[in-house]
């Protein structure tokens, strides 16, 4: 028994020296994890497995994931990085397809590109083309539309993959100014040939000198005969200066409205005369008679003319015109400063 028991516990000691052995020969190692582009630094030893280093960095493994070097990889001087796949079934949808794939450790351009579809110059992803993968995630890609815009004189037709009006004029590095317009709502959805036309629309003061039109007035005069005119003062047109608001568009005048204005120089009248003065031969056979009823008679146009004067107006001229059967009789002509005529029988 003795025996037995001192064999036992050489055993014993052995092991206790074995494992003393191995735990001293073991040294620290500084591993890199990187996790997908996440990256944690792990202080591993020797020996341990790359599983054991994943956990100790706080991580976990999936059933599907992998990693390089492999799980069940011993930990040595040399290892520096571990690189963790990770394992996810995701889908890609366009339009009215959907796809399911899988993959370890892809992106999504490699998710787009097993699913079988192709991305256009413009088309659009709702995640960044290089980001990994993650289990149970949806990728939408956005077609790209056909679009035509005009702005500042040009049409293009575009490509884009924008979702409104002003993202696509956004897009296309496109400034609205205060007054511009545009024939679409900025929040209108875009649609496959769609066309946007962008005016440029600005507001300008102008000072213009405009000509004021002169009037045309008549005078009488005894000075001249009956049927005779003269224009005795011209006529002179004005002078006015007018502020406009003017609109343009795309550069050319679409309107203008009155703003203001003022007289800088006034017109002056055109006087026209015309002659009253009669140039009837008189019957010499009746001038005795002409002149007995002519004086008779001058007392009811001068009551006239005194009537007329206290009502404002002044006689301009007074001429006899006598019956052609020789009795002397016949009618005053009297003409007035306001134009109007009046014939008073003598």
């Amino acid at each position: 028994m003795k025996k037995i028991a001192k064999i036992a516990t050489c055993l014993v000691l052995i092991c206790c020296f074995a494992l003393s052995f191995a735990a001293c020969s073991a040294k620290a190692v500084t591993v890199t994890i990187n996790d997908s582009g996440t990256k944690t630094e792990v202080e591993a030893t020797t020996g341990m497995t790359v599983s054991e280093a994943v956990e100790k960095g706080g991580l976990s493994l999936g059933e599907k994931d992998e990693t390089t070097p492999e799980k069940d990889e011993k930990i040595t001087e040399d290892t520096t990085e571990i690189t963790i796949k990770r394992y996810a079934k995701v889908t890609v949808v366009k339009g009215t397809e959907k796809k399911e794939v899988e993959l370890v450790g892809g992106t999504v351009e490699e998710a787009v590109k097993k699913a079988g579809f192709t991305l256009g110059a413009n088309d659009a992803l709702d995640a960044d083309k290089s980001a990994y993968l993650k289990d149970g995630m949806t990728i939408t890609i956005t077609a790209a539309l056909k679009v035509t815009l005009t702005v500042d004189g040009k049409t293009t037709e575009v490509s884009t993959s924008a979702k409104d009006v002003k993202s696509f004029l956004d897009e296309q590095k496109i400034k609205l100014g205060k007054d511009d317009t545009v024939s679409e709502k900025l929040e209108t959805p875009l649609k496959n040939g769609m066309k946007i036309v962008v005016k440029r629309v600005e507001f300008k003061e102008e000072k213009k000198t405009e000509a004021i039109d002169f009037e045309s007035k008549k005078e009488y005069s005894d000075s001249l005969s009956e049927g005779e005119s003269k224009v005795t003062q011209q006529g002179e047109k004005g002078e006015k200066e007018v502020v406009y608001t003017v609109k343009y568009v795309d550069g050319k005048e679409e309107s203008r409205e009155k703003k203001s204005e003022k007289t800088t120089k006034n017109p002056v009248d055109e006087i026209t005369t015309y002659g009253t003065k009669s140039d009837a031969p008189q019957d010499n056979g009746s001038n005795e008679a002409a002149q007995s009823n002519n004086n008779s008679a001058d007392n009811k146009p001068a009551e006239s003319e005194s009537k007329a004067e206290q009502g404002g107006k002044t006689v301009v001229s007074k001429t006899p015109i006598y019956d052609c059967d020789g009795s002397g009789h016949g009618y005053y002509e009297i003409k007035y400063s306001d134009g109007s005529v009046e014939r008073q029988d003598f």
